[in-house]
């Protein structure tokens, strides 16, 4: 049968995936379609199966992994299992929220031949193509460049740009911005947004954070924590008709969504429909600076004892393969204290990390935890003190279950079995993990891999947690369960030094903001202040919080009418 244009491009019927030696599927029951030219947002809480959906729509899954597929996909009229190896990836491409694990080359150009190559590209097309390609994200005068000298932004564009090279009919981005820069996450979505008008090809956006999407989708699929659909219509109809559902399932709501929510039931909001963008929010409220408050989720101050200082760091640099890694850093980290470090991609906060744990010795400068130089710490007395969580949370795994994970250092402790199966128990339903306990940690999602990752250290109650991203990839309940984790271990009197990109965290919770550029400390205070600071925002890649963005907004629209009465 012919593909007839007017027909959807892509088609579910039924579809379910299990995991080998998994009892539940991951979703189950899926039934949705994808027309031509559409951009549709897959939404649904972390683990619910919205990459293994898209990894099963080009054929990656079950093929890669052991498991089951049921139910039928079909592309322009054709059962996936009836294209041959290879080729249905020339149509339906797909960005991975990790890009590095995407890539098989050493520089930008053979990345993007490689995959022309594979394709059966004429040689004398693939030059021109890698340009075109290249020019797209705006990536050409890094042709020539090592994949690993690019930064976490750059790699992001490079794989959009080997899926665009051959000209996908489907682009699947799987929460594409996730390990970005503020700026750069949001230059990424207006890439896009450039790309879907000038070209024709179906869009698929795994996201959490919603904000810079709304303005270039036209539908909205939402998967519910089964796995099954919750709802599959448009954008303006999933936000309006169904933000309460979306909260209770643990989605986040665009940010002007939100507020009219909040807004109605403070019964300040006179809007009919709950905005979607700032100015529909701005008419909607009998007045727009309440939903300023109503935002405002600052928490209580932390008790900081100023005169205890649990960590210093003295003029640290570090040099690695002739480069200058850290260049001359000074801080200190007080009891009680939530510091965050901020940045952009590649600006050092993930070696600043490590040095503060100790993972790498400074080539200049001194580290003191507790009064002691860290270089003079035993490693089991250090970790029994001091936790780290890493960027990648595979990088700290060592048991064969979620709960043995969880209980590997309260056996080191000497607790009895009892003892330990009730904290493991106690703290896998804080992070929503018990029923994944006799899980193989590597079998779980990325939100569920990082929130095992946080909890394996939170149970050890250390004096200080140095945490690198350890919010990204989660759903909103999550989320904000990890933050009230961190909040009860301060509000006992740890401490929390965090590497975020996320500017709402900086702003609800952080008592200091330690900003990097290139290696260098370019400011350390409050984040109220650091919004202010316009030109460190903008070298340092980062964007105000809503908050902000829309208290600056109501500024201008205040100015403009004071201007017009004149």
């Amino acid at each position: 049968m012919a593909f007839q244009h007017n027909q959807p491009l892509l088609i579910t019927e039924k579809l379910s995936f299990r995991h080998e030696d998994v009892k539940n599927p991951v979703f189950k029951n899926v039934n949705f379609s994808l027309n031509s030219g559409e951009a549709v947002l897959l939404l649904g809480p972390s683990g619910c199966g919205k990459s293994t959906l898209a990894f099963c729509l080009n054929k990656l899954y079950p093929e890669a992994v052991d498991g089951d597929l049921d139910g039928t996909i079909s592309f322009k009229g054709k059962i996936l299992d009836e294209f041959p190896p290879g080729e249905i990836n020339q149509h339906i491409g797909i960005v991975f929220q990790d890009p590095e694990s995407q890539f098989c080359m050493t520089t930008v150009e053979e990345e993007l031949a490689f995959g022309l190559e594979n394709m059966k590209t004429p040689p004398a097309e693939i030059e021109t193509k890698i340009d075109e390609a290249l020019e797209l994200v705006h990536l050409l005068p890094f042709k020539h460049a090592l994949i690993h000298t690019l930064s976490g932004g750059q790699k992001q564009k490079l794989a959009l740009a080997c899926v665009l090279s051959l000209k996908p009919d489907i682009l699947i981005l799987d929460e594409p911005t996730a390990n970005l820069d503020p700026a750069s996450s949001y230059e990424l979505t207006r890439i896009i947004k450039e790309l879907k008008e000038e070209q024709s090809f179906a869009l698929l956006i795994i996201e959490h954070k919603l904000d810079d999407w709304i303005d270039l989708t036209d539908r909205c699929v939402v998967l519910n924590r089964e796995g099954e659909i919750l709802f599959n219509g448009s954008t303006a109809d999933c936000f309006n008709k169904y933000a309460e559902e979306l909260l209770l399932e643990g989605i986040w709501l665009p940010s002007t969504v939100r507020a009219g929510l909040l807004g109605k039931k403070a019964g300040i909001y006179k809007g009919e429909k709950l905005p979607l963008t700032d100015r529909e929010l701005i008419a909607g409220f009998v007045n727009p600076y309440a939903a300023l408050q109503i935002l405002d989720n600052r928490k209580t101050i932390h008790q900081v004892f100023e005169d205890q200082v649990i960590l210093s760091a003295e003029n640290l640099s570090f040099h690695k393969n002739g480069k200058d890694l850290l260049k001359n850093i000074s801080f200190s980290v007080r009891k009680g204290e939530f510091v965050a470090i901020a940045g952009s991609n590649g600006s050092g906060k993930t070696t600043l990390s490590r040095l503060l744990a100790g993972l790498y010795a400074p080539s200049k400068g001194n580290i003191l935890f507790d009064d002691r130089s860290l270089s003079q710490w035993q490693e089991q007395e250090l970790r029994l003190k001091l936790g780290y969580v890493f960027q990648n949370p595979e990088h700290q795994f060592i048991a064969d279950s979620v709960y043995d994970e969880i209980a590997f250092s309260l056996k080191i402790q000497r607790m009895t079995d009892a003892e330990i199966q009730k904290v493991v128990q106690a703290v896998l339903h804080q992070v929503n993990l018990l029923q994944h306990a006799d899980m193989h940690p590597f079998s779980l999602s990325q939100g569920q891999k990082r929130r095992l990752s946080v909890a394996s250290m939170l149970v050890n109650e250390q004096d200080l947690l140095l945490l690198d991203e350890p919010t990204f990839g989660q759903d909103a309940r999550t989320s904000a369960d990890l933050m009230a984790l961190l909040e009860t271990r301060i509000h006992s009197g740890g401490s929390v030094v965090m590497i975020t990109h996320d500017m709402e965290i900086l702003h609800s919770y952080a008592d200091k903001v330690i900003v990097l550029s290139e290696g260098e400390k370019i400011y350390e205070g409050l984040p109220d202040s650091l919004w202010k600071e316009h030109e460190i925002m903008k070298i340092a890649s980062l964007k105000v919080p809503y908050t902000e963005k829309l208290r600056n907004e109501l500024a201008a629209v205040e100015g403009m009418n004071k201007l017009a009465l004149t």
